[in-house]
């Protein structure tokens, strides 16, 4: 978002230079407190789901792998998978311990896109840890523009015409995620159901959308067992 003084308010009521900048440093300073707490857009585009084709009751326990972080950005899946974990014992699902996950994994020296692309590695892990089904998430796209200050040419009245002048602007962040979460059942290595989508969001708070989108992906994964009493 950028802020810059439209032609048609300059117009309205000329100004001189040092009246025209003052006013406009008035605006962006006004903008700058109260920006933060203005709404953020955001917009969840899901892709077709490929539905649970497995009764979860009975293939227990789970083995979530760490989120393969996007290219470039290697912290990008780490808040997310504390965040999966907890939906997933939520919903009843019983999870290998975490710490077990990672040390087959580096004993097996077996990677996330291995074992997404090889049915014989997925069978081969999940009997190693006794489980009977694997989530695997990855982030695929993980894009974040920074809020910034910078400068935009405007033009101001001054006398009888107007002039260019160079003023700072605020240019507003925005983060573009796109999350997908495969569930693989172990004794054959057969996808048994996924989930994909993508937010856009006018923020640079890209922590805190990323768990919104997964929350929506997990929203189409049956509970393992019924929710607890409140």
């Amino acid at each position: 978002m950028d802020i810059i003084l439209s032609k048609s308010l300059q117009k309205s009521k000329p100004l001189k230079k040092t009246a025209g900048l003052k006013s406009y440093l008035v605006l962006l300073l006004t903008f700058l407190l109260l920006g933060s707490s203005w709404a953020c857009i955001s917009r969840i585009t899901l892709e077709p789901i490929v539905s649970l084709k497995i009764d979860p009751k009975e293939y227990q326990p789970v083995a979530l792998l760490p989120v393969q972080p996007a290219t470039g950005q290697p912290d990008s899946g780490s808040s997310l998978y504390p965040f999966i974990r907890d939906s997933l014992q939520k919903k009843g699902y019983t999870l290998v311990e975490e710490a077990a996950v990672s040390l087959v994994l580096e004993e097996m020296d077996l990677t996330t896109q291995l074992l997404i692309s090889d049915p014989d590695s997925r069978m081969k892990f999940g009997e190693r840890l006794k489980a009977k089904l694997m989530m695997i998430g990855t982030l695929p796209e993980y894009r974040v523009q920074k809020s910034r200050l910078g400068s935009e040419s405007v033009e101001t009245w001054h006398s009888d015409s107007f002039s260019e002048m160079v003023l700072p602007a605020y240019f507003r962040g925005s983060s573009e995620i796109r999350l997908i979460l495969r569930l693989f059942e172990s004794k054959k290595g057969d996808l048994v159901w996924r989930s994909e989508g993508v937010i856009r969001v006018s923020s640079d708070s890209a922590e805190t959308y990323d768990r919104k989108l997964a929350e929506r992906l997990l929203e189409s994964l049956p509970p393992a067992s019924p929710p607890a009493a409140k």
